[in-house]
C-alpha cells in the first residue's frame, strides 16, 4: 500500500527540501518506488534534483490548473524520472498563482487528493514537499497525506514553530479532511551538536513532544556536504555516499520503512 507522507513546516530554511530529496533518494535505495512531489513554487527541490523547474513543462503546475479550470488532470504526464532512480512531479514559479485559484475551487482543500488518485498506485511512498507556509497549498499536502513528517532545525524559533505545524495537523483531523493524519515523526536538522544551544533544543524537543510523537535518530549534523550536493543537483548518497550525512538518511529512511512510529 502506498503511503504519502507531507513533509511540512511553515517556517523556511529548516531542511524540508533536503530532507524531501534525501529521503527520496534512501528509500530508492533500499529498493522502495518513490515519487517526490516539488509542492513549492520556488522549485528548489526540482532544482535539488537535476532539473531547471524555468524549462520544465508539464509540471504539478498543469495539473493544479487544469482542476481550478474545471478539467480533469493527467499528473502522469508531468512525471519525471531522475538520475537517481526516484520520480519527480516538479515543480515551476507559476505554481504561486494557483494558490490564489484555488480560494473559489469547489472542495478546494481536496484538489492535490485528486490529482495523486491516479499515480501514487504506482509507488510505495509518495513524499511532498511542502511550502514553507500555512498556505492553501499546504492544506492539500496535509489532507492529501497518511502522515506528516516536520524537519526542525535545532534553534530557538524553528522549534517553536513546531506548535504550529501540529496546530495545522489537528485542525485538518478536526474538519474531517482528514480525520486519520497521523504524524510520522520530528526530525532535528542543522545541528551542530557541539553547542550547548542544540543540545538544549534536542533535550526540550524530546521533553515536549517526545512522549507523543516520534523523535527520529540520528539528528541531521550540519554540513557544508548539503549544500554541495544541491549546487551538483545530487542527493547526498549520490554525492558523497559515504559522509555522515548519508549515513543518518539511510537509517531514518529505514525507520520510516519499519513504520509503527506514528504519534
Amino acid at each position: 500500500m502506498t503511503r504519502i507522507i507531507a513533509i511540512a513546516m511553515q517556517k523556511g530554511g529548516v531542511g524540508k527540501t533536503t530532507t524531501a530529496i534525501n529521503l527520496s533518494a534512501a528509500l530508492t535505495n533500499f529498493g522502495q518506488s518513490v515519487l517526490a512531489v516539488d509542492l513549492d513554487a520556488q522549485g528548489n527541490l526540482t532544482q535539488h534534483a537535476g532539473f531547471d523547474p524555468e524549462q520544465l513543462s508539464p509540471t504539478i503546475y498543469d495539473s493544479l490548473k487544469a482542476e481550478v479550470d474545471g478539467f480533469e488532470s493527467d499528473a502522469a504526464h508531468a512525471i519525471y524520472e531522475t538520475a537517481e532512480g526516484f520520480h519527480l512531479l516538479p515543480s515551476q514559479p507559476e505554481l504561486s498563482l494557483v494558490e490564489v485559484s484555488l480560494i473559489n475551487t469547489l472542495s478546494r482543500e481536496r484538489v492535490l487528493s485528486n490529482i495523486l488518485d491516479g499515480v501514487s498506485c504506482n509507488y510505495d511512498f509518495v513524499l511532498i514537499d511542502c511550502s514553507p507556509s500555512l498556505g492553501l497549498l499546504v492544506i492539500n499536502a496535509l489532507t492529501a497525506a497518511d502522515s506528516v513528517l516536520i524537519p526542525v532545525q535545532t534553534d530557538y524559533l524553528a522549534a517553536r514553530g513546531a506548535f504550529m505545524i501540529l496546530s495545522s495537523i489537528e485542525t485538518v483531523r478536526r474538519k474531517k479532511l482528514n480525520p486519520t493524519l497521523q504524524v510520522e515523526g520530528i526530525l532535528l536538522t542543522m545541528a551542530d551538536t557541539r553547542t550547548l544551544l542544540a543540545q538544549d533544543i534536542q533535550r526540550a524537543v524530546n521533553a515536549q513532544y517526545g512522549d507523543g510523537i516520534h523523535i527520529f535518530e540520528p539528528v541531521i549534523r550540519r554540513s557544508v556536504r548539503f549544500g554541495e550536493s544541491a549546487a551538483a543537483g545530487q542527493s547526498i548518497l549520490a554525492y558523497d555516499p559515504n559522509s555522515p550525512g548519508t549515513k543518518a538518511y539511510l537509517q531514518i529512511a529505514r525507520s520510516i520503512m519499519e513504520g509503527g512510529n506514528y504519534g
